[in-house]
């Protein structure tokens, strides 16, 4: 409304409300912050820290600790030890994983991994390093952790069993590689250390289940890693398991089937790991049988691990071959420690002493046959690699032969000794001693002599040829002039010789001497050299 002319303008005042919208944004974001301040403090859990040799990729505020890909904890921040040896990580965790930080409880970095059992950490390669949490069962609350190197093979939740595994060296094996039972992959290598006196390791080795049940206190163990190369009676055979194993080492098991039925072996149970499959199938079942044989001459190729035969059967290996000075005869020889498996002796119709266990029943059976003869010898079963074996064969004896004691061990009587290698070596001995023979004035001197002999024999043979031939005609002259003479008479004579006379006698005489004539003469004919040196035998 237009006020009149001349009257001035005024205001008017209406009441203002005691709200503005323009607050509205300002209030929500507070809230919203309030309401994430106090999300955050409700999630809030406790802070820890991990001790670690290396932080590979680890970012303070960006770094995640996690279990099976949930987010657990983020990193704050990194420190050196003073001595500057290790990485100390400094972690908030979430509420949720407070009852899970116990003594018991792991932590490892998972980064990009490349070895010969795999690629192990690809997809860190977009989202970066992380650390994993391995949650522990129990135990005592703990904030302070020492991480693990490298992150273990298997969750430590995975059903199974740990087995250890003795061994002389590691071989092939590192954490991770396969555990195989017949060509199936049951498990892993978990860990591995040195023992305490420095003579062997110790493997840990974990078998999932259900295979866990086929350990057994009879399961062999033995390093399946690499090419398994055997020399036997057969050649050179080549053994290899998957590429896998192959490349990154491995450890396979068997057991026998008849104990598959028995309870199995209990968790940590300890085992040998023996170095192929052939030393495992070899490996005793019980207790053993020791014996000693004693050899003369060079026994090379015999040590331990050589097999010992039983007419063909195997049924143990030497322990140990050491010289020994024999001064009765001041010579040496080859004193061979061997062992006798007595589960792997099987004799039929030999007697069988009642309530005897197997072990005494083989020792009184190789009692009873070395009196009939048992005898040990060393023997060559492939020349061209020169393997050897000790072997258990049935000699000959006119006499009982006792058994005998040498220290702590049976004495077995030694054989003598048909090894083909010795038969070789006295050939190389006699053809030496003909190369010595021939290799002086002597043999040239005799074949020179006995050259001249045989010219000045050609010689007396070509001056007496017309002579011979004069003889020859003769004598066939004189052979053909008695036989005609001889049929003469006999015509004359006919039948009317009176009874009694030695006329008929006389006749047949001249008549075999006319033969024996003409035959010399024959024989002269095709040898005449028998003037000179007589009849050697040959068939007229």
């Amino acid at each position: 409304m237009t006020p009149p002319p001349g009257e001035e303008p005024r205001a008017r005042q209406r009441p203002r409300g005691w709200f503005s919208w323009v607050w509205v944004v300002p209030i929500v974001a507070a809230g919203l912050v309030l309401w994430l301040a106090g999300r955050a403090l409700i999630e809030r859990g406790p802070e820890i820290t991990i001790s670690f040799k290396v932080a590979d990729g680890l970012q303070p505020g960006q770094t995640r600790i996690q279990h099976r890909n949930v987010e657990l904890g983020t990193v704050d921040s990194l420190q050196l030890t003073p001595d500057m040896s290790r990485v100390i990580v400094h972690a908030r965790m979430r509420r949720e994983a407070k009852g899970y930080l116990t003594d018991h409880t792991r932590f490892a970095v998972i980064a990009p991994r490349v070895g010969f059992g795999g690629i192990s950490g690809l997809s860190t390669l977009v989202s970066g390093s992380y650390i994993e949490m391995y949650p522990g069962q129990g135990g005592t609350p703990q904030r302070s952790f020492i991480g693990l190197d490298e992150p273990p093979a298997l969750p430590p939740d995975t059903p199974g069993h740990f087995f250890v595994l003795e061994a002389s060296d590691l071989g092939s094996l590192t954490r991770g590689s396969q555990l195989s039972y017949r060509g199936l992959n049951v498990g892993e290598v978990e860990d591995y250390a040195l023992r305490p006196d420095s003579q062997g390791v110790t493997v840990t080795a974990f078998v999932r289940a259900p295979y866990d049940r086929l350990v057994h206190p009879e399961t062999r163990f033995w390093n399946a890693g690499g090419v398994d190369l055997t020399i036997g009676t057969q050649g050179i055979r080549f053994r290899a398991d998957s590429w896998q194993q192959l490349l990154a080492g491995g450890v396979a098991f068997d057991t026998p089937q008849e104990v598959l039925k028995n309870p199995p072996s209990t968790a940590n149970a300890a085992f040998l790991l023996y170095d192929n499959r052939r030393a495992a199938v070899r490996a005793p079942l019980g207790d053993q049988l020791y014996y000693a044989a004693e050899f003369a001459g060079n026994q090379r190729g015999v040590g331990a691990g050589t097999a010992v035969k039983l007419e063909g059967n195997e049924v143990g290996e030497v322990e140990e071959a050491r010289l020994r000075y024999d001064e009765r005869h001041h010579t040496l020889v080859t004193r061979v420690i061997f062992s006798v498996d007595p589960k792997r002796v099987d004799v039929l119709d030999m007697p069988r002493p009642k309530g005897a266990d197997q072990q005494e029943v083989v020792r009184r059976w190789l009692e009873t046959l070395v009196g009939h003869g048992l005898q040990a010898d060393v023997a060559s079963v492939n020349f061209l690699t020169g393997l050897k074996i000790l072997a258990l064969e049935m000699g000959r004896s006119e006499s009982k032969v006792a058994l005998e004691r040498v220290g702590d061990y049976v004495k077995i009587p030694a054989g003598p000794s048909g090894d083909f290698t010795e038969v070789l070596q006295d050939l190389h001995d006699v053809l030496r001693n003909i190369d010595r023979a021939t290799a002086g004035p002597e043999l040239g001197n005799a074949l020179k002599s006995l050259d001249d002999t045989l010219a000045r024999l050609d010689q007396v043979t070509k001056e007496a040829a017309p002579d011979i031939q004069a003889l020859l005609k003769s004598l066939r002259d004189t052979a053909d002039s008695a036989q005609s003479t001889l049929n003469t008479v006999q015509s004359l004579i006919g039948s009317t010789a009176p009874a009694g006379t030695d006329l008929p006698r006389l006749v047949r005489e001249l008549t075999e001497a006319a033969r024996a004539v003409r035959s010399l003469a024959d024989y002269l004919d095709r040898h005449p050299e028998a003037l000179l040196r007589g009849r050697r035998g040959d068939s007229p």
